[in-house]
């Protein structure tokens, strides 16, 4: 399988929200929740999260990513996800051996999650 576009590129990130995951809402009806351990670049730092482990005030860093518009969003064939950000900033969240690491949805239905070991569920988006 390929690396899939997951159709964020020019959507902006409008709210986050930590409790047992990270829920990143965007514009366009689109979300991603990440549910394992993930990595944010900014500028100058690196940040390393769990949302299951790590208090909501840590994620403070994220809040950063706020009105941000996303010009890159891709699943690899791995299953790692990959968000780039128009201020230089990105999400990576690895897959998890155990556990779904994160899902993608977006309107129409569509929905990709990163399945145990980096497969990609994907439901495509339906004409509404």
């Amino acid at each position: 399988m390929l690396d899939v576009d997951l159709g964020l590129q020019g959507q902006t990130l409008l709210s986050e929200h930590v409790e047992y995951s990270a829920v990143l809402n965007f514009s366009g009806k689109y979300m991603t929740r990440i549910e394992s351990p993930f990595t944010l670049h900014l500028k100058n730092n690196d940040f390393e999260f769990s949302p299951e482990n790590d208090p909501p005030e840590s994620f403070e860093p994220v809040r950063e990513l706020i009105g941000q518009t996303v010009t890159e969003s891709v699943a690899e064939d791995s299953g790692t996800l990959r968000l780039a950000f128009a201020n230089g900033a990105s999400v990576i969240v690895e897959p998890d051996d155990d556990y779904e690491a994160w899902t993608v949805a977006g309107p129409g239905g569509m929905l990709i999650v990163c399945m145990p070991h980096g497969e990609l569920a994907v439901w495509e988006q339906q004409d509404e």
